[in-house]
């Protein structure tokens, strides 16, 4: 009898998409790393710039409270001179002189008329 039985190969298993294992994150960087190269750099020299920027507030001492009294004093200063240079302040200053003057006279009339009786 030479009919023994041979071993039957065994059937090939094909993977389904439930089988694939995820990439790993690392990988996914990698990926888009490789597709937006300029954008990865972009984003990059933001982030860098926005952590300097919050490492340099964070590290840099408050000024003391007498500069910065004279800061505000000064741009108070700087104001006021802007607000002088205005020609609506000049206007503005004319018509108070103008009032001084007029009370003035109003009331040089009043004296006349309270020293003539």
């Amino acid at each position: 009898m030479s009919d023994s039985l041979e071993p039957v190969p065994p059937v090939p298993h094909i993977p389904s998409p439930h089988d694939v294992p995820p990439p790993s994150t690392l990988k996914q960087v990698e990926n888009m790393i490789r597709e937006h190269p300029v954008a990865t750099i972009l984003t990059i020299v933001g982030v860098g710039c926005a952590v300097g920027i919050v490492l340099k507030e964070l590290l840099t001492p408050p000024p003391p409270p007498k500069s910065k009294a004279l800061r505000l004093l000064e741009d108070i200063q700087a104001r006021l001179a802007h607000l002088t240079e205005r020609p609506a302040y000049r206007k503005a200053s004319h018509l108070a002189e103008d009032g001084v003057d007029a009370v003035k006279r109003g009331l040089h009339s009043l004296e006349k008329r309270w020293a003539g009786r």
